[in-house]
């Protein structure tokens, strides 16, 4: 099912220029346990993924090894997002979250009692996960709009982005290494099982919504994979143009930083010669941009708009990268700064690239969480209630396009040439398609094709500046 709707449909924005206070947004119970749910959700996801990517990364394992089990994960988003999007606008928000949650919680616990932890078998789980994904991510997304109102959604997506940031930080910068040093992959898998299910409990206890969804609407979902169709992707982004090009701008940040994480634990055993479960030390500092980033965003996207903010979190994240390749030159000067120094007198002595990098992290985690707190507004504001989730469906189509296809190319160039150089030119190798579908998909059969400089400046600016369909 492909979202039909257009721009001009829209409901209007608020007009308000003050964000929602977090005490008032906390005081809702629903609320509070869909942020819950968030959390533990977030924290289990990524103990999971990068708990074996550690694995991996200790084993020996190439940095090819390591981006295919980290990219396994989006082929299910890929093929079904649309479906899984429209499947959650057919069910009750509480039951799909609750039904998800649930069966990600048994497949963990499953993998540890009857799975081997080969390379094999650990993508197997990740694709598994994925698939109940696909319904999970766009219900999550679309409860925003139900347990707030049109002036809260701001504030209330930024507590989500909140939580599920400092879940996700929480989750692959201190549990699975952890876990990892002192047990192993199957405790990985246990702690993230109960997470998992503590996440259905939480969403479970949520008041059911009112309305029911149409009896049956669920078979008439088409479950082919249309989404992955070139030519429709682009005819939904020149028909929905606000809202596709602010999409392809979050994608773009979404590509970098899952690419940035499968190749964190060779870049830290190759590049910082320090043992992968050691990241612990780059991203525990980092958590401080996750939390910026949530703070300021509601008051920035009050300010200055989502689309502006989303601008300044590629920018971020971009520049991250590159740093990250050119961390032996600017380790001296960057280390200096680095607050990991507040442990030299505990006796916790890091070396200047260890220094240097647990900075650099700060402004690319700012970037990640900052992208995806703005386009999940702009989403919820510019799009009718009953089209949400196949809107959020279909974004994460197209999100897990790019990523899947930047983290296995990265990791096939960083095989050749290195995880350090492969940095630098990881935020080409993701912007370059991005502006080519661009251009592909705002084509006229009587004039030439835009140039890349004209794609660029529709990727980043305003509904207002852009051309007007003919």
């Amino acid at each position: 099912m492909q979202p039909t709707f257009s721009d001009a449909e829209t409901p209007s924005a608020d007009n308000s220029d003050k964000p929602v206070p977090y005490r008032t947004i906390l005081r809702r119970r629903n609320v509070r346990l869909l942020a819950g749910s968030r959390f533990t959700s977030r924290m289990a996801q990524t103990t999971l993924s990068y708990g074996a990517m550690v694995h991996l990364g200790q084993a020996g394992a190439s940095q090819l090894g390591v981006s295919l089990v980290g990219s396994v994960s989006y082929i299910a988003p890929l093929f079904f997002g649309v479906q899984g999007g429209a499947a959650a606008d057919t069910m009750s928000k509480r039951v799909a979250l609750a039904f998800g949650f649930g069966m990600q919680a048994l497949l963990c616990l499953l993998s540890a009692v009857f799975l081997t932890t080969t390379v094999g078998s650990l993508m197997f789980l990740m694709f598994m996960t994925s698939l109940l994904m696909v319904i999970v991510i766009p219900s999550m997304k679309a409860a925003v709009a139900i347990v707030s109102t049109p002036s809260e959604m701001a504030s209330v997506n930024a507590v989500i982005a909140l939580v599920g940031s400092v879940g996700s930080a929480l989750g692959s910068t201190m549990i699975a290494p952890v876990l990892i040093s002192v047990s192993g992959i199957d405790m990985v898998l246990y702690v993230a099982a109960v997470l998992f299910a503590v996440g259905a409990i939480r969403v479970f206890k949520m008041d059911v919504e009112h309305g029911k969804p149409e009896p049956g609407a669920w078979r008439k979902i088409d479950w082919k994979p249309r989404s992955i169709s070139l030519r429709m992707n682009a005819d939904w982004i020149r028909d929905h143009r606000s809202v596709g090009t602010m999409i392809l701008t979050g994608a773009i940040v979404v590509a970098l930083f899952e690419a940035f994480t499968t190749l964190i634990p060779i870049y830290v055993r190759d590049v910082l010669n320090a043992n992968p479960a050691h990241s612990v030390y780059i991203f525990a500092p980092a958590g401080v941009g996750f939390l910026v980033a949530t703070v300021v965003a509601p008051w920035v996207i009050m300010r200055f708009g989502e689309r502006r903010l989303a601008v300044v979190a590629l920018g971020c994240v971009t520049t991250g990268m590159i740093l990250f390749g050119l961390i032996r030159p600017i380790a001296p000067f960057v280390s200096i700064i680095s607050p990991l120094r507040l442990l030299e007198p505990f006796g916790v002595h890091l070396s200047k690239e260890v220094l240097a990098a647990s900075v650099i992290a700060l402004p690319t985690n700012f970037g990640s969480t900052a992208a995806g707190a703005a386009v999940d507004n702009f989403v919820n504001r510019h799009t009718p209630a009953d089209r949400q989730g196949a809107t959020f469906g279909l974004k994460e189509v197209q999100e897990n396009a790019l990523a899947l296809s930047t983290i296995i190319a990265l990791g096939v160039v960083s095989n050749l040439v290195g995880p350090r150089i492969v940095m630098i030119v990881a935020p080409i190798i993701v912007l370059l398609p991005v502006i080519w579908l661009l251009r592909y998909s705002f084509k006229r059969e009587d004039q030439p094709m835009m140039t890349r400089r004209e794609a660029f400046a529709l990727l980043t600016s305003g509904e207002e500046s852009l051309p007007a369909d003919t």
